[in-house]
Parts: C-alpha cells; sequence; structure tokens
C-alpha cells in the first residue's frame, strides 16, 4: 500500500500568487460598493416646482446624478394641494405627512420622504394654496430637496468601492513586484 501523498507542496507558497489572489478578491468586493454608490446616488430626492404666471408648469425629480420632467401642465389644470397623512412602519406607529400637488393630470407628491411634523407640510400647502389663487405676475417656484441621504450614503459606499479598487491596483503591483523578483531568482 503506498503512503498518502500531502496536498501542499513542501515548498512557501509564492508571494506572487498570494498577491494576485488578494487583488481579484478586492476587485470583487469592490463590484457592490460601485453598483450601489452610484444607484443610491441617483435617488431622485429633489423636487421642484416652476409655474410661470397664467402658463405652464414643470415639476422635476432630480439627484446628485441626473434630473428628469415628471410632469407638465397649465397652471389652470392645478386643482389644490393636500396633505397626505399615513403611519409609519415602525413599532411607535408615528404619523408621518407629505403634501401632495392635485392637477387634472394626477397627483404629484412634493416630498420625497415623509415629514413627522405635520407643521412643515401644512406651511408648504398654505403656502401653494396662497400661490396658486393669487398667481400675480412673479413666476412660482417651489424647491424641496432630500437628497442629503443619498448623498451620505451614496458617498460612503462609492468611496468604498473606489478604495477598495485603489487598494486592488496597489496588490496589483505588488504581485507584478513579486513575479519579477521571482522569474529573477528562478
Amino acid at each position: 500500500m503506498s503512503e498518502p501523498q500531502p496536498s501542499y507542496s513542501d515548498e512557501a507558497p509564492r508571494k506572487s500568487r498570494t498577491t494576485a489572489i488578494a487583488a481579484a478578491a478586492c476587485v470583487l468586493l469592490a463590484l457592490p460598493f460601485l453598483v450601489l454608490g452610484p444607484y443610491l446616488l441617483n435617488a431622485k430626492a429633489r423636487v421642484e416646482l416652476r409655474c410661470q404666471p397664467g402658463g405652464v408648469c414643470l415639476l422635476f425629480h432630480s439627484s446628485w446624478l441626473t434630473r428628469d420632467e415628471v410632469a407638465s401642465f397649465a397652471m389652470k389644470d392645478v386643482q389644490g394641494v393636500k396633505v397626505d397623512r399615513t403611519r409609519a412602519a415602525r413599532r411607535n406607529r408615528v404619523p408621518i405627512f407629505r403634501p401632495t400637488l392635485v392637477t387634472a393630470h394626477g397627483e404629484y407628491p412634493l416630498f420625497f420622504q415623509w415629514v413627522t411634523e405635520e407643521a412643515v407640510a401644512t406651511r408648504v400647502e398654505a403656502r401653494l394654496e396662497q400661490a396658486f389663487a393669487n398667481p400675480g405676475d412673479a413666476p412660482l417656484e417651489f424647491v424641496w430637496d432630500d437628497r442629503d441621504a443619498s448623498l451620505r450614503v451614496g458617498g460612503a459606499f462609492t468611496s468604498v468601492g473606489v478604495l477598495l479598487l485603489v487598494f486592488a491596483a496597489w496588490l496589483g503591483s505588488r504581485t507584478r513586484t513579486h513575479l519579477r523578483a521571482e522569474q529573477a531568482s528562478a
């Protein structure tokens, strides 16, 4: 009967192989961060409503990366602004609020995130109701920006992904250095 052969060699592992595996692992680890980071940065959390006196109103949703026109309608098509009320999905069931623009073409939320203070939502409702009731000569411009959260989280994810790629590049350069040293000694 023959003796079992060890599954490993008696030689020390090559440094170039170890650093190459580490570089590949860093690249694979960076991929989810580099996909989710820009995805989170692209949350359409800024709402802009711009109306010309007696003219057209444009509603935009924008993120840190893109800006989209959501709706275009005449000022006469605006039927009002209402405050949507619901309860948070959390355990304590806090009431949450969000103003919504009601038009002949549909309803459009004016906040990306719900707020816990009713006064904030009703203040926006009162301001826009007054502006639509008395249009005047000045254009109406309403902007609500909730992009801070997406910047923090999306920026952190993207930064981690980029740092992992930089580390993988450094490991790649170390791999080349080790390969050259191994080839020179062989």
